[in-house]
Order: C-alpha cells, then sequence, then structure tokens
C-alpha cells in the first residue's frame, strides 16, 4: 500500500460523501428512508475518519481498538440526530 495515495484515495472519497446528493435524498424520502440514509451516511463518515487517523498507527491491535471504540460511539450518537433536507454533517 502506498500511504500517500491511500490518503489522497481517502480524502477524496470523505468529499464525495460529504457532498450533497440531491437527487438521491429526494429517492429517500420518496422512500420514507432519509434519516435511515443519513444515519448511514454519517456512520461511513466516521468510519472514513477513523481510516484516516488509524493509517498512521503502526500496531494492528491498537488501530483495531480504537476503530471499534470511535464505531461505536459514532453509531449511538447517530441514532440521537435528527436531519432534516438542508443539513450537512
Amino acid at each position: 500500500m502506498r500511504p500517500l495515495a491511500y490518503q489522497r484515495a481517502l480524502d477524496l472519497f470523505m468529499e464525495s460523501m460529504i457532498k450533497p446528493d440531491y437527487e438521491l435524498r429526494a429517492n429517500a424520502g420518496y422512500q420514507d428512508c432519509y434519516g435511515e440514509l443519513m444515519e448511514i451516511r454519517q456512520s461511513c463518515i466516521t468510519y472514513l475518519r477513523t481510516l484516516k487517523e488509524i493509517n498512521d498507527i503502526e500496531s494492528g491491535d491498537e488501530s483495531d481498538a480504537i476503530e471499534v471504540g470511535k464505531t461505536l460511539s459514532a453509531k449511538l450518537s447517530s441514532q440521537r440526530i435528527a436531519f432534516t433536507h438542508g443539513e450537512l454533517i
């Protein structure tokens, strides 16, 4: 794995997650799953941030523990957040 290329790829993927996709959000609204879509989006963004952080950690055991803790915390937090159509995270 090339660390710099991996970081750039993570940055680009994060950008694609943050950029609003109005058509997708409208479809989620029509299918009555907008809140769930935004919850999954938030979980993915949190996971991507964790990947960026652990990319520099040498110990696999340490990075796994960090990732599990952050993912669980983000999941619990995202369940409490109410999203609106115009809200960005």
